[in-house]
Protein backbone atom coordinates (compact mmCIF):
# COMPACT_ATOMS: atom_id res chain seq x y z
CA UNK A 1 0.00 0.00 0.00
CA UNK A 2 3.09 2.09 0.75
CA UNK A 3 4.26 1.99 -2.64
CA UNK A 4 1.10 2.90 -4.08
CA UNK A 5 0.87 6.07 -1.78
CA UNK A 6 4.23 6.90 -3.21
CA UNK A 7 3.82 6.36 -6.87
CA UNK A 8 0.58 8.07 -6.79
CA UNK A 9 2.61 11.09 -5.19
CA UNK A 10 5.01 11.27 -7.27
CA UNK A 11 2.40 11.47 -10.28
CA UNK A 12 0.83 14.51 -8.84
CA UNK A 13 4.30 16.52 -7.98
CA UNK A 14 5.24 15.51 -12.23
CA UNK A 15 1.65 16.73 -13.03
CA UNK A 16 1.99 19.68 -10.92
CA UNK A 17 5.51 21.17 -12.33
CA UNK A 18 4.39 20.30 -15.58
CA UNK A 19 1.11 22.53 -14.85
CA UNK A 20 3.45 24.94 -13.54
CA UNK A 21 5.99 25.14 -16.45
CA UNK A 22 2.95 24.45 -19.37
CA UNK A 23 2.20 27.39 -21.52
CA UNK A 24 -0.84 26.08 -23.22
CA UNK A 25 -3.78 23.81 -21.94
CA UNK A 26 -5.98 21.78 -24.25
CA UNK A 27 -9.17 20.02 -24.05
CA UNK A 28 -9.15 17.14 -26.61
CA UNK A 29 -12.01 14.96 -28.42
CA UNK A 30 -10.82 11.22 -29.71
CA UNK A 31 -12.65 9.25 -32.10
CA UNK A 32 -13.07 6.40 -33.19
CA UNK A 33 -13.53 5.19 -29.62
CA UNK A 34 -15.31 8.49 -28.09
CA UNK A 35 -12.62 9.83 -25.21
CA UNK A 36 -12.66 13.18 -23.87
CA UNK A 37 -9.35 14.60 -22.55
CA UNK A 38 -7.29 17.16 -21.04
CA UNK A 39 -3.50 18.37 -22.16
CA UNK A 40 -0.50 20.44 -21.07
CA UNK A 41 1.87 21.87 -23.31
CA UNK A 42 5.30 23.85 -22.72
CA UNK A 43 7.21 25.13 -25.33
CA UNK A 44 10.85 23.30 -24.11
CA UNK A 45 12.87 25.56 -27.30
CA UNK A 46 11.48 27.16 -30.37
CA UNK A 47 9.87 24.40 -32.43
CA UNK A 48 10.13 21.90 -29.72
CA UNK A 49 6.75 21.56 -27.21
CA UNK A 50 6.51 18.76 -24.78
CA UNK A 51 2.88 17.24 -24.29
CA UNK A 52 1.39 15.74 -20.97
CA UNK A 53 -2.40 14.11 -21.74
CA UNK A 54 -4.85 12.15 -20.15
CA UNK A 55 -8.03 10.89 -21.73
CA UNK A 56 -10.95 9.29 -20.78
CA UNK A 57 -12.66 6.42 -22.88
CA UNK A 58 -15.82 5.94 -22.58
CA UNK A 59 -15.78 2.70 -23.96
CA UNK A 60 -14.69 -0.01 -21.78
CA UNK A 61 -14.61 2.53 -19.38
CA UNK A 62 -10.80 3.37 -19.04
CA UNK A 63 -8.54 6.12 -19.12
CA UNK A 64 -5.07 6.74 -21.29
CA UNK A 65 -2.08 8.95 -20.20
CA UNK A 66 0.77 9.93 -21.81
CA UNK A 67 3.80 12.24 -22.73
CA UNK A 68 5.30 13.67 -25.56
CA UNK A 69 7.79 15.40 -27.54
CA UNK A 70 6.78 17.42 -30.49
CA UNK A 71 8.17 18.96 -33.27
CA UNK A 72 5.73 22.05 -34.02
CA UNK A 73 7.55 25.01 -36.11
CA UNK A 74 5.18 27.94 -36.93
CA UNK A 75 5.17 28.33 -40.92
CA UNK A 76 5.23 32.18 -40.18
CA UNK A 77 9.09 31.86 -40.06
CA UNK A 78 9.22 30.96 -43.42
CA UNK A 79 6.50 32.64 -44.36
CA UNK A 80 4.42 35.74 -43.08
CA UNK A 81 1.10 34.64 -44.65
CA UNK A 82 1.02 31.39 -43.46
CA UNK A 83 2.06 33.37 -39.68
CA UNK A 84 -0.56 30.55 -36.66
CA UNK A 85 -0.18 27.66 -38.88
CA UNK A 86 1.57 25.08 -36.97
CA UNK A 87 2.27 21.14 -38.08
CA UNK A 88 3.45 19.09 -35.53
CA UNK A 89 5.30 15.80 -35.17
CA UNK A 90 6.04 13.43 -32.76
CA UNK A 91 6.13 10.81 -30.30
CA UNK A 92 6.09 9.31 -26.46
CA UNK A 93 5.23 6.91 -24.38
CA UNK A 94 1.78 5.85 -23.17
CA UNK A 95 -0.73 3.76 -21.12
CA UNK A 96 -4.16 2.83 -21.01
CA UNK A 97 -5.87 1.88 -17.90
CA UNK A 98 -8.88 -0.02 -17.77
CA UNK A 99 -10.61 -3.40 -17.73
CA UNK A 100 -8.57 -4.77 -15.11
CA UNK A 101 -4.96 -4.24 -16.56
CA UNK A 102 -3.07 -1.68 -18.43
CA UNK A 103 -1.05 -1.47 -21.27
CA UNK A 104 1.87 0.11 -22.43
CA UNK A 105 3.30 1.28 -25.53
CA UNK A 106 5.13 3.72 -27.88
CA UNK A 107 2.78 6.93 -29.34
CA UNK A 108 3.28 8.51 -32.86
CA UNK A 109 1.83 11.72 -33.65
CA UNK A 110 1.01 14.04 -36.45
CA UNK A 111 -1.51 17.20 -36.73
CA UNK A 112 -1.85 20.89 -37.80
CA UNK A 113 -2.88 23.44 -34.93
CA UNK A 114 -4.56 26.80 -36.60
CA UNK A 115 -4.23 29.64 -33.90
CA UNK A 116 -7.80 32.06 -34.40
CA UNK A 117 -5.78 34.72 -32.07
CA UNK A 118 -2.97 35.02 -29.79
CA UNK A 119 -4.32 32.86 -27.13
CA UNK A 120 -6.41 29.94 -29.15
CA UNK A 121 -6.10 27.56 -31.09
CA UNK A 122 -8.02 24.59 -33.09
CA UNK A 123 -6.13 21.81 -34.11
CA UNK A 124 -6.87 18.28 -35.43
CA UNK A 125 -4.29 14.99 -35.53
CA UNK A 126 -3.58 11.49 -35.73
CA UNK A 127 -2.65 9.62 -32.80
CA UNK A 128 -0.96 5.57 -33.63
CA UNK A 129 -0.60 3.44 -30.33
CA UNK A 130 1.88 0.95 -30.54
CA UNK A 131 1.87 -1.63 -27.27
CA UNK A 132 4.86 -3.17 -26.06
CA UNK A 133 2.70 -6.26 -25.89
CA UNK A 134 1.85 -6.48 -29.49
CA UNK A 135 -1.06 -4.64 -29.84
CA UNK A 136 -2.07 -1.31 -31.98
CA UNK A 137 -4.56 1.18 -32.45
CA UNK A 138 -5.30 4.62 -34.11
CA UNK A 139 -7.46 7.39 -33.33
CA UNK A 140 -8.36 11.13 -34.63
CA UNK A 141 -7.73 13.54 -32.25
CA UNK A 142 -9.76 17.20 -32.07
CA UNK A 143 -9.46 20.00 -30.28
CA UNK A 144 -8.62 23.39 -28.64
CA UNK A 145 -5.65 24.57 -27.04
CA UNK A 146 -5.60 28.01 -24.83
CA UNK A 147 -2.60 29.93 -23.99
Amino acid sequence: MKRLTLLVLLVVLAVGASAQAQRSFQFRISVPSPALGFGLEAELQRNLVALFYGDLFFQGPGVFVGGELLFKPDLGQFDRDLRGISPYLGGGLGARFGGGGADVGLTLDFGIEFALDRSTGLFVGWQGIYYFDGGTGSRAVLGASFR
